[in-house]
């Protein structure tokens, strides 16, 4: 509230604050716009009969207006202190809302977990029932299924007595085998029946393996002869094309240093600019909350640098005011502001 006294002087010519009366009425005809004259009814007069300068009348007034700012605080502060009582008792209200809307919350909850343990009651009921249905279904066809194999088994003799004779004779075979001619396990006539098959089988895969290998060893000489001189040729070409990128490797090898060199000194004249514009940034900002008021700062570097602008303005126009009056010197005036 207190910056609003202060005087906008960014346009000289129009706005010049009047300090004395009398002065003739022809400068109006330059574009020159007056303010009134700060007048008290009881105190325009000191005790030597002189009266007294604006600047005193505006510092009074500034004063004043600080001590409306104290008041104004001191009710904004009570005003806080009811707020927060009142926010806390609508706390403790929503607090107890919220225990109600929890016990009806667990009421509704037990009402409906009971529910559904009697639904699942029922399903388990009707789910039993069906499995004893299933049961004494599966219990009918496991007794026919028993009657199967009983009679499977039947047959299964008549075979075995059939196949007996061709037992008899492998165990005669088993019984005349040196030993270590086949591996111990429990049942040898297996063990015979089983190497009798491996046999004929890798006797098969070798007589086919033997003639494709025949073939194949042809074949893969030729190829190998080809491969070889094919690889030679490409390996001549592949050295003389090793020693071309040696050559290109040391080239761009070269630029890259002078690159990084190059990038480095762009990078320490960057990292000495951005400390310069820092350090100009805090210095503005200072300047700044010496010539404002005000709470409320301005953020661009162009605003800022106008506010500096026109405190100056504001500094220069009442100095050169108060040479022109004579009533105060240039120390008094420095100390003063």
């Amino acid at each position: 509230m207190s910056s609003s006294l202060f005087i906008n002087t960014l346009d000289l010519k129009k706005n010049v604050f009047v300090t004395q009366l009398g002065v003739p009425e022809e400068e109006e005809e330059y574009g020159i716009r007056k303010f009134p004259v700060l007048h008290e009814e009881h105190k325009s007069v000191d005790k030597n009969g002189k009266r007294p300068l604006q600047s005193t009348l505006l510092l009074q007034k500034q004063q004043e207006m600080l001590f409306v700012d104290q008041e104004l605080e001191s009710k904004r502060r009570e005003f806080a202190v009811r707020m927060e009582k009142c926010m806390r008792k609508q706390d403790e209200l929503r607090l107890e809302q919220k225990k109600i809307k929890e016990r009806v919350e667990k009421f509704d909850r037990f009402v409906r977990d009971n529910e559904l343990k009697r639904q699942r009651a029922l399903q388990k009921y009707n789910s039993e029932k069906k499995q004893l249905r299933l049961r004494e279904d599966e219990l009918e066809s496991l007794l026919s299924y028993y009657e199967q194999l009983v009679n499977k088994q039947e047959e299964l003799t008549c075979t075995i007595e059939v196949y007996k004779k061709f037992k008899n004779y492998i165990q005669q075979v088993v019984d005349i085998l040196p030993e270590g001619y086949l591996e111990l396990s429990d049942n040898m006539v297996n063990g015979v029946i089983s190497r009798y098959n491996t046999l004929q089988q890798t006797n098969k895969l070798l007589l086919t393996e033997l003639i494709a290998k025949d073939d194949s060893i042809d074949k893969a000489q030729q190829l190998l002869c080809e491969i070889t001189k094919k690889k030679s040729d490409e390996m001549l070409a592949y050295n003389s094309t090793i020693a071309a990128l040696h050559s290109k490797l040391d080239k761009c090898y070269q630029r890259a240093v002078r690159k990084e060199e190059i990038t480095l000194q762009k990078k320490r004249f960057l990292r000495e600019q951005y400390q310069l514009y820092g350090q100009l940034e805090l210095a503005i900002q200072n300047l700044v909350e010496r010539c404002t008021i005000c709470k409320k700062k301005p953020k661009s570097l162009i605003s800022q640098l106008s506010v500096i602008q026109t405190y100056l303005l504001e500094r220069e126009a009442i100095y050169r005011m108060s040479l022109a009056s004579g009533t105060t010197t240039p120390t008094t005036l420095s100390n003063k502001y």
